[in-house]
């Protein structure tokens, strides 16, 4: 019998199970926790650690596997002795015990005995069907969002190449034309652009186009609306992160409410990303001090925008 399993189970439902004669395994809340250096989201979770010093029994372990096993609770008891006894023979022979979804318990150098808990179970019912993930920062998502042109070499060159070469010239003519009439006329042409990519699989901020805007604009978002000016009497919003699929907003929005930041959808860009913030500043100012504070504490690249 490998009571490990047993001590498992027990961990979901309880914060604290002892091994009679061993230790114990003693719970605590941990909240959700961002890795600035990774850019990895955690969420909430159990922090797990071993009390060598509780080994009275307390009748949870005992009954647990009792229970499980439809054996007398004498018969728990001595299977769980038996364990134990392999348990401190493997430790005085190997200087380590490794215990299925739980961790290792093994040896330092000084002769303590320490515990490194198995961090791919969450033992946190709350956090059910959570899972951690990376927010990439915005130079490498681009990094790796860029194309890779693949030379092609080819020795002979057929009728039927120079005619698609020919084809491609006139279409990036065209485009180019229509570009430059656009600009000219203030007229949307995207349509006429035959090389235009229809759609982002990830949404990555680039901000290619800047106008002297008064201080009620954040000079470092998107100028969307950099044309139309915008009243003093505007509210402004942080905004932490776009998704072209509302299912990864909802788990960004979910990992900060767990923390009491009620962050939520509002609204879609242009582009058609499902823009996640939250608040709304009567002045550019409070909104700046929101921004900052945000940007040192959880994601470097959020923004401001004017509503």
């Amino acid at each position: 019998m490998k009571i490990e399993e047993h001590i498992s189970e027990l961990l979901f439902e309880h914060d604290c199970v002892i091994v009679p004669d061993f230790g114990g395994f003693v719970c605590n809340y941990a909240p959700a926790r961002i890795d600035p250096v990774k850019h990895l989201f955690e969420p909430p979770g159990k922090r797990i650690i071993f009390n060598k010093g509780l080994t009275r029994n307390d009748g949870l372990l005992a009954h647990h596997v009792s229970g499980k096993l439809k054996m007398p609770y004498s018969e728990a008891l001595d299977s769980i002795a038996k364990e134990v006894k392999r348990y401190k023979d493997d430790i005085q022979k190997d200087k380590r015990l490794t215990l299925d979804n739980i961790g290792l318990i093994y040896v330092d150098e000084k002769g303590s005995l320490l515990f490194q808990q198995d961090n791919k179970q969450n033992y946190l019912a709350d956090s059910f069907g959570l899972s951690a993930f990376y927010h990439l920062p915005v130079e490498q998502a681009k990094a790796e969002n860029e194309a890779k042109v693949i030379p092609i070499h080819n020795e002979r060159k057929s009728s039927r190449g120079y005619a698609a070469a020919a084809v491609i010239t006139v279409l990036v003519a065209c485009t180019f034309v229509f570009t430059l009439i656009g600009k000219k006329n203030n007229m949307d042409l995207s349509s006429f652009n035959f090389f235009a990519k229809k759609e982002a699989p990830q949404y990555v901020f680039t901000p290619s186009i800047y106008k002297e805007l008064p201080k009620s604009v954040e000079a470092n978002a998107p100028a969307v609306n950099a044309a139309v000016p915008i009243p003093a009497s505007a509210s402004f919003s942080v905004i932490v992160g776009s998704f072209s699929i509302k299912e990864n907003a909802d788990n960004l929005i979910n990992q900060f409410n767990k923390q009491s930041i009620h962050l939520s959808v509002i609204g879609r860009n242009p582009q058609g990303l499902y823009m996640v913030g939250y608040g709304s500043f009567p002045s550019h100012d409070a909104a700046t001090a929101e921004r900052d504070s945000f940007r040192k504490k959880f994601i470097k690249d959020a923004w401001i925008k004017a509503n």
